[in-house]
């Protein structure tokens, strides 16, 4: 008895129906054993295959972690310089009657290294409980320069990234995320260095006022 080969088994499992198809239905039809062996094995297979595609990890934890192995790498090679905190609305004492009502909603951030100017805008982000931030890069010494394609990544105190985005033209960029204490931003413009922003926390203790070390960190 003439057999069917084991390429022809696989093209009729995966559903690339070969043209001798109604004879291999028809051999097995006829009991042939060793074909319907050969056509279970594949079966086994193809579920296996469509098992193991379900424990693929999501396309955007694949590239957030190709992200973090390419800034990594840049940052090794790169001259990296820690940008100081300048500005703080929630360093700024609220009048009398207002501290009582908590930290406002709003709050504006500078940070400054090598004649770069990184302003940060925070905002809630309703009705969701995510954060809006609006920044923007400009060079203190040049501000008519325009700063474009500036990488802007958010990252945990751990090292996994958290939102990613490139500035505008005119240095603008705005991210949106989940707020937690100790995240810290990386930028990295175009012929410059490679700046890191600690963010401070943002759930001050509304009842404490911040001190100059904490405005440094």
């Amino acid at each position: 008895m003439e057999h069917f080969s084991n390429q022809a088994w696989a093209d009729l499992i995966r559903g690339i129906n070969p043209p001798q198809q109604k004879e291999m239905e028809l051999h097995l039809a006829n009991g042939c054993l060793e074909c319907m062996v050969s056509r279970n094995t594949f079966t086994k297979v193809q579920t296996i295959a469509l098992r193991e595609s379900k424990f693929a990890p999501p396309e955007n934890t694949v590239r957030m972690a190709k992200l973090m192995l390419a800034e990594n790498s840049r940052a090794a090679q790169a001259r990296t310089e820690v940008a100081k905190l300048t500005f703080d609305t929630y360093a700024q004492a609220a009048p009398a009657g207002v501290r009582s009502a908590g930290a406002p909603a709003a709050r504006h951030m500078v940070y400054e290294a090598d004649g770069l100017a990184v302003d940060l805008h925070f905002d809630a982000y309703h009705p969701s409980q995510l954060l809006n931030l609006t920044g923007q890069v400009l060079d203190k010494r040049r501000p008519s320069t325009l700063i474009e394609n500036s990488e802007v990544i958010l990252w945990t105190q751990k090292g996994l990234p958290v939102a990613e985005t490139k500035a505008n033209a005119f240095g603008e960029f705005n991210l949106r995320f989940v707020p937690e204490n100790n995240l810290r931003l990386s930028i990295r413009v175009m012929q410059r260095a490679h700046f890191h922003i600690s963010l401070a926390n943002f759930q001050p203790d509304p009842d404490s006022e911040m001190t100059q070390s904490e405005i440094s960190n």
